[in-house]
């Protein structure tokens, strides 16, 4: 009887001791029985001004339209004064090089004139036919008055146009030529403003 108490006395000591949780199983389960905390994400700075695409738009590359000439020209008495003004003013025939040369026969006001520059010499202008003649210019007498009485190179090259494209009576200007286009251009024609105006080639 004696030992039956004993044990059955160890027994359910034992038992309640498994029963009975430890402090550090307890701090266990009360830790598992808490839900995990959410881990927020870390938020990007928003800047305040949204970048747009850079779109690179191409580049058209457009012909160069044809110069003006800017100045005012001085009043002259006379056609041939004010051809050889515009020969030697440096924003309209800057351009003539040495090597070229030219001759360019006139008939204006009922003189016939030559204004002509050798190969490595100066422009000159000659009463009558010249040598070996490029081109042979005729202009009217009112047309002459018209271009006298302009005051820029571009409205010299207005009137002159609009008389050899549209000549009318007793107003007009006409242009025979003795040699090619294009081998006057070769020859520097192409070049010089006023050259290309008396060859019926200006825009």
């Amino acid at each position: 009887m004696v030992l039956r108490r004993i044990f059955g006395k160890k027994k359910d000591e034992d038992e309640d001791e498994k029963e009975e949780p430890t402090a550090v199983e307890e701090m266990a389960t009360e830790e598992s029985m808490q839900e995990p905390e959410e881990v927020e994400a870390p938020v990007e700075a928003e800047s305040d001004v949204a970048e747009e695409p850079v779109i690179e738009e191409p580049v058209e590359v457009e012909e160069e339209p044809e110069a003006a000439v800017s100045g005012t020209i001085p009043y002259h008495d006379s056609f041939q004064d004010r051809l050889m003004y515009l020969f030697k003013e440096t924003n309209i025939s800057s351009t003539i090089e040495a090597p070229d040369s030219f001759c360019l026969e006139f008939m204006a006001m009922g003189e016939r004139f030559t204004i002509e520059k050798p190969a490595m010499g100066e422009i000159e202008m000659k009463s009558g036919t010249g040598k070996n003649t490029d081109v042979h210019i005729r202009i009217a007498n009112d047309t002459i008055s018209e271009l006298l009485s302009t005051s820029t190179f571009d409205e010299f090259k207005d009137i002159f146009m609009k008389y050899y494209r549209h000549p009318e009576a007793g107003q007009f200007v006409k242009i025979e030529m003795y040699e090619d286009v294009s081998n006057l251009n070769r020859r520097g024609y192409a070049r010089v403003p006023l050259l290309k105006l008396l060859i019926g080639a200006a825009r």
